[in-house]
């Protein structure tokens, strides 16, 4: 009996042992849920604030090239001219003839009003002589060859008094004769302007104020009518556009929105932005409807470059 009660009492010992010996369960650890940004996010490319792809709207070959690559122009600089045909040459020549011809023929008749009065009246005054004459004439003998010549003259007096009520009221001018100057002056300037048209064809203006940008045309060169030529942008600002933005993240988006920036090449710093248009108009890309989102930087500097890329983070 004795016996049985020690092997109990080393049983009972050995197991508070080894309970006392077991590791104690765990805490569980709570881990912290991170909110995602209430902001939306977007990728975009760097542009100057304004650029313009400038064509000849002819075609023909590089006579000069009057820029070069980088430097400031204002709007209607001529930036390089095409070489001029023979025809067009001639066609402007003549033309510039006509117009001079016909304003001179103006100035002329113009010039003539005091004289054309006074021969108006001359012939006026000569012709009523002439009349007294043949009038005494038909008195003393009733022919009929004095009766024709009495009414020549009686007819062409008629015509010279028209013609000088004509030139008194318009101070010595023929309306008539001053429209059909008037009618040739027009029509040489309208050939004038069509020929003069060729001409600046062959001519490349800037259409705004800015730098030339990548200029690559060469004295002789072949050019097309209508294919970009030289380029001029604006590079006192930058924007950024997003063609990204889907149509579900464009409703949260509103221009004069601030826009934090971060570019690729400088990953270290922020600039700010704004939200100045959202395009109208969607394209569909990669499967889905997008808007094109403009946002004008308010930070320019010096180290950006057209093309680079940065990401966007619209703020609430």
């Amino acid at each position: 009996m004795k016996k049985s009660a020690l092997l109990l009492s080393i049983f009972v010992a050995a197991m508070l042992i080894v309970s006392g010996c077991s590791p104690k369960e765990a805490t569980p650890v709570v881990q912290a849920t991170i909110a995602p940004p209430d902001y939306l996010i977007a990728e975009g490319r760097v542009s100057p604030v304004n650029s313009m792809d400038l064509f000849f709207t002819s075609f023909g070959r590089i006579q000069e090239v009057l820029v070069s690559d980088g430097e400031m122009v204002q709007v209607g600089q001529v930036l390089a001219k095409l070489k001029s045909s023979p025809e067009a040459q001639v066609s402007l020549s003549r033309a510039s003839l006509d117009v001079l011809l016909a304003e001179q023929a103006i100035d002329q008749y113009r010039s003539s009003a005091a004289l054309n009065l006074s021969q108006s009246r001359l012939a006026v005054v000569d012709l009523q002589i002439a009349l007294e004459d043949a009038q005494t004439e038909f008195d003393n003998d009733a022919s009929d060859e004095n009766k024709v010549r009495l009414e020549n003259v009686q007819e062409k007096l008629k015509v010279a008094e028209d013609t000088l009520a004509v030139l008194e009221s318009g101070k010595g001018l023929d309306p008539d004769q001053m429209a059909v100057l008037n009618a040739r002056l027009e029509i040489a300037n309208l050939a004038l302007t069509s020929a003069q048209s060729l001409a600046v064809a062959g001519e490349l203006t800037a259409g705004m104020a800015g730098s030339i940008v990548d200029l690559s045309l060469q004295v002789g060169q072949q050019v097309q009518a209508g294919v970009p030529a030289v380029t001029v942008a604006d590079f006192s600002n930058w924007v950024i556009k997003s063609d990204n933005l889907r149509e579900v993240d464009v409703v949260k988006i509103k221009e004069g929105q601030k826009v934090e920036i971060v570019f690729d090449s400088l990953p270290d710093a922020k600039f700010m932005g704004e939200v100045t248009n959202i395009a109208t108009k969607f394209e569909e890309k990669r499967g889905d409807i997008t808007y094109t989102v403009t946002v004008l930087l308010t930070q320019p500097d010096a180290q950006l470059r057209w093309g680079m890329t940065a990401a966007l983070y619209f703020l609430p």
